[in-house]
């Protein structure tokens, strides 16, 4: 799951900023992630910005969170308030290799709150990220 919320947590092109992992989850497609970027309006500037480092995660724009947030919602591992499906998450990867370590995170991350919903599902993945 930290492979998927991290990708889910931003994006094929934002996995590569907050979520730098080759084993990338099937379960998020890159039609998903894709959809979620153009419906929230972030553009390829965005993501290099955090790539590069240019901005910091904690900096990112509203619309990059939201994505974030549009990302795990369609995933099935969110609601549209922000509260993390954390059984749906540990039951999805209860037969993988990164059961474990899923559990581990979700224990370390899955009470985290932010401003709002968005906010919330950034700071989830980023903290997922944090484990890498």
């Amino acid at each position: 799951m930290r492979a998927t919320l991290a990708l889910t947590l931003l994006l094929g092109c934002l996995s590569g900023i907050l979520a730098q992992q080759a084993n990338i989850d099937t379960s998020v497609s890159k039609d998903l992630v894709t959809g979620c970027l153009k419906e929230n309006g972030v553009t390829p500037q965005d993501l290099a910005d955090l790539q590069t480092g240019k901005v910091k995660a904690e900096d990112a724009k509203d619309n990059v969170k939201c994505s974030a947030q549009c990302i795990l919602v369609k995933s099935g591992f969110m609601d549209s308030t922000g509260k993390l499906l954390t059984d749906k998450i540990k039951s999805h990867y209860a037969n993988t290799s990164f059961k474990d370590l899923i559990e581990r995170d979700l224990g370390r991350c899955s009470a985290i709150k932010g401003a709002n919903a968005c906010d919330t599902a950034f700071k989830i993945l980023a903290c997922f990220q944090q484990s890498t």
